[in-house]
């Protein structure tokens, strides 16, 4: 019987990306052979094998490859397969058909009625996905997939108890906030979330209505400075997905997003500075590189630097900062994503040592970083992603070119 977990991450594609999958896997294993054992139609025997897989014959690339070859093998007998376009297989699907038998090839596997549960946070992320995906080719709010919906909500309250008895909000540190926004309300209680008082049912209806729109703000509130959002009621919720919609700018291939945030006298917390990975092109005749990747902590601090000062962010600001940091996981998901090598010593040369992370099991994981350290800065691992995040700034910070010309004059001793 077909792993329940095959079953899952063909379930969680679209019909364009499981094409896309099935030929690529196939290709990948003329790699080790001669070219000429190439069939001249094997991109037709390809596409045909992946409008079966689309349609919800269970397989994995394994199974892809085996077929292939059999196809491939009579084909050189005289069976020769009707050439099929790509783009022409994939408009002939019945998409809605398609995403259902797959989905119910899940919904339906043995495994499922085990005790025992086997799924991860990650896995249930995905057959939600896959629902979302039926539900844009259903025009006409089928019951069938709003039951299905639910079926999913369900194998993620399996996976993660506490939605369905304390904390159902946890949701949105599990599964990206645009996917949950295309499921119907009436999912989510009829899945098993429940919520333990009217408050926990306001603050999740709040949080699954925010526009995205709303977190793509160009001001961020200085301290003192009240932020005029509809969406101010702050939490570790709001941070993450405010994080989550910064990663989304990125164009590297790990999508992090970062925001800092700062309690301010009068209880309001404040988001000081944010950031997100991307590339940065540098000044030729300044240095040999031609772009640096700037990571989302290290864009978040100078970002904060230029909005609130050099002085008020080494002063008051950061040592009593927070940080948090988002990986998104494709377009559903979330990924572990603590400082890296370069990033932990950068936040300890600032003073910013509470750290709060995304994981794929839908946990925050909170960090506490060693001992803060100013001479940090001299490190060319801190001193040259910070210069480069200043210059896209167009700022200047005193400390760290102080530490950069100490650096240099040691070095040439």
């Amino acid at each position: 019987m077909m792993e329940i977990v095959d079953l899952i991450n063909v379930a969680s594609l679209s019909n364009h990306e499981l094409f896309t999958k099935v030929i690529a896997e196939i290709s990948r294993c003329f790699k080790s052979r001669n070219k000429k054992e190439r069939p001249n139609n094997w991109m037709s025997i390809a596409v045909q094998i992946a409008v079966a897989a689309a349609e919800g014959q269970p397989g994995c690339a394994s199974d892809w490859v085996e077929q292939f070859n059999v196809l491939s093998s009579d084909n050189d007998t005289g069976n020769n397969t009707n050439d099929i376009n790509f783009s022409e297989a994939l408009n002939r699907l019945n998409a809605k058909e398609c995403y259902m038998k797959r989905l119910n090839n899940v919904l339906g596997h043995p495994s499922l009625s085990l005790p025992n549960n086997i799924l991860s946070v990650r896995h249930a992320a995905g057959l939600i996905r896959g629902s979302v995906l039926l539900s844009k080719e259903d025009n006409h709010n089928d019951d069938t997939v709003k039951g299905i919906q639910i079926s999913v909500i369900k194998l993620l309250v399996r996976t993660m108890p506490q939605l369905g008895s304390t904390c159902p909000c946890d949701i949105f540190l599990a599964v990206q906030l645009p996917l949950l926004q295309s499921l119907d309300r009436s999912a989510f209680t009829n899945g098993g979330l429940s919520f333990p008082s009217k408050v926990s049912e306001q603050e999740f209806d709040y949080l699954l209505g925010l526009d995205c729109s709303d977190l793509d703000f160009d001001s961020v509130a200085q301290v003192g400075e009240k932020r005029n959002r509809s969406y101010i009621q702050h939490s570790k919720y709001t941070h993450v997905l405010e994080a989550a919609h910064l990663a989304r700018k990125g164009a590297v291939r790990a999508q992090h997003g970062a925001v800092i945030v700062f309690p301010s006298p009068d209880d309001e917390i404040q988001v000081i500075g944010k950031g997100w990975n991307h590339d940065y092109l540098m000044d030729r005749a300044k240095t040999n590189k031609n772009k640096v990747v700037l990571h989302s902590e290290c864009h978040a601090i100078a970002d904060a630097i230029k909005r609130n000062g050099e002085d008020e962010c080494f002063n008051e600001l950061f040592p009593k900062a927070t940080i948090f940091i988002v990986e998104l996981e494709s377009d559903f998901a979330y990924e572990t994503c603590h400082p890296c090598p370069k990033c932990d010593p950068l936040l300890r040369a600032v003073g910013i040592m509470k750290v709060f992370h995304t994981t794929p099991n839908g946990n925050l994981t909170k960090m506490e970083l060693s001992t803060p350290s100013c001479e940090l800065l001299a490190n060319e691992n801190c001193s040259l992603p910070l210069k480069a995040a200043c210059d896209e700034q167009g700022i200047t910070c005193k400390r760290l070119d102080t530490a950069m010309k100490e650096a240099a004059d040691e070095g040439k001793e």
